[in-house]
């Protein structure tokens, strides 16, 4: 039975309930980047996996310099280097000292490193002897076998996202080859007797097709791959069979216009001809209100509204859990962070949630919201570019400056593990942090 006019919660609930991950692959290591974890990883081999050294210096016997001072440095004869990578066979006995280097095994015998700088090795460089001129503490600038990893440690847990650091991770616990899930493929198809594609002719009462380039590179943003149907006017048996058709080749659809209530909107009964269910039909939201989600043949279907900022309303809130989702992620809904509203909102109350444009800076170490003063209807595109992220205004509600308010954020990496934070929010992610600092309000 389709249900109707749920709230955002409702609506993304409804998704996570019925998306299930896509198929896993194993791919080499070099080419995990942006994928997502289908197992946990293990540590097999301890990290470090030999005591080694973590500064330049002295292998030495800590008993050895108990009493050493400026004033009285207590001499080590030298008897041997190390390397990064380079091993010394001897064991260290007293009285003795081994030069060695950062990364280097500590050989046996040494229970401690003396820095070069607690040394005369600057006036005596590479001497047969060196002095220790202060105590040196059993384990200093040691790290010990199995101090950052233990056998047997879970490092990256299933559904975890592979960036830049993971992947150091994964290699320096000779991970060569990773189970991941493939990256979901989304089928987009646009409908609609007013399209043309772009560099054709526009003749009068024509509008090129842009909602198919936004989703495309949204898909790609988030993980997807997108998959492009030629687009298809407004004639019911025409979308049925084009939606009959993409579903074998694509893990998901998304269709784009065709949703609401009027004469040629058609999606809602081409799903069911093509063997579907709606699941639920509008959202308590605005821009975005007539947001369709189906299932046909057993794979989702995610129906965005076709005015464009409505479009991609939908499109971030429910499509980019979608395919969070498809892709295995751990936490796919997407957070929403507490900041404060830099301006009175005077605004008509609804009963519906609003989505505001806004710009995000942060002033006097404070995360601040100003949402855009025009450019806020569903049919304006070009407002989108250039914004940080959207406030959500919730319905029956009257707002006023310095409220906290929820706050959905873009150019954030996909599919990230943060989750929703409690509280307001003093710092962003970095790189966007960077970015609103530059930009100012």
């Amino acid at each position: 039975m389709m249900r109707v006019g749920l709230s955002v919660e409702e609506a993304i609930q409804e998704i996570l309930q019925r998306v299930k991950p896509v198929s896993t692959i194993e791919i080499p290591l070099k080419d995990a980047f942006r994928y997502v974890l289908a197992e946990d990883v293990r540590v097999q081999t301890p990290v470090p996996p030999f005591d080694r050294s973590m500064m330049d210096g002295f292998a030495i016997r800590s008993a050895d310099v108990r009493e050493a001072s400026p004033e009285q440095p207590i001499r080590l004869k030298v008897v041997g280097h190390i390397g990064a990578g380079q091993v010394w066979e001897h064991e260290l006995q007293a009285g003795q000292a081994v030069r060695i280097m950062t990364g280097a095994p500590v050989p046996k015998g040494a229970d401690a490193i003396a820095r070069f700088e607690v040394t005369d090795e600057q006036e005596r460089p590479h001497g047969e002897e060196v002095g220790v001129l202060l105590p040196i503490r059993p384990g200093e600038s040691i790290s010990v076998t199995g101090e950052d990893m233990q056998v047997g440690t879970i490092i990256l847990q299933q559904g975890t996202l592979i960036g830049s650091p993971e992947m150091a991770l994964l290699a320096t616990v000779g991970v060569a080859t990773v189970r991941v899930y493939r990256k979901p493929i989304i089928g987009v198809l646009s409908s609609g007797r007013e399209l043309v594609g772009v560099g054709q002719p526009l003749a009068y009462g024509k509008i090129y097709n842009s909602n198919t380039y936004m989703v495309s590179g949204l898909i790609s943003a988030w993980g997807g791959v997108p998959y492009l149907f030629e687009q298809v006017d407004d004639e019911v048996d025409d979308v049925m069979e084009a939606i009959r058709t993409a579903m074998p080749t694509v893990d998901a659809l998304v269709t784009t216009g065709g949703v609401s209530a009027g004469d040629f909107d058609v999606m809602r009964t081409a799903y069911h001809l093509a063997g579907g269910q709606v699941n639920f039909w509008k959202v308590n939201l605005r821009p975005g209100t007539p947001f369709t989600f189906a299932m046909v043949q057993e794979k989702p279907v995610f129906g965005l509204s076709g005015n464009p900022a409505a479009g991609y309303v939908n499109a971030m809130l429910f499509l980019q859990t979608g395919i969070r989702a498809l892709a295995g992620c751990k936490k796919p809904q997407i957070p929403a962070y507490r900041i404060r509203l830099g301006d009175d909102l005077n605004l008509k109350i609804i009963g519906m949630d609003r989505l505001l444009r806004a710009n995000i800076v942060i002033e006097e170490g404070r995360v601040i919201a100003y949402p855009l003063p025009f450019g806020q209807s569903a049919g304006v595109m070009s407002t989108l570019s250039g914004i940080q992220g959207f406030i959500r205004v919730p319905g029956k509600t009257e707002l006023r400056k310095g409220d906290l308010i929820d706050a959905y954020l873009l150019e954030m990496p996909i599919p990230g593990e943060q989750g929703d934070v409690s509280g307001e929010i003093e710092e962003l992610p970095g790189a966007l942090k960077g970015k609103l600092e530059g930009d100012g309000q």
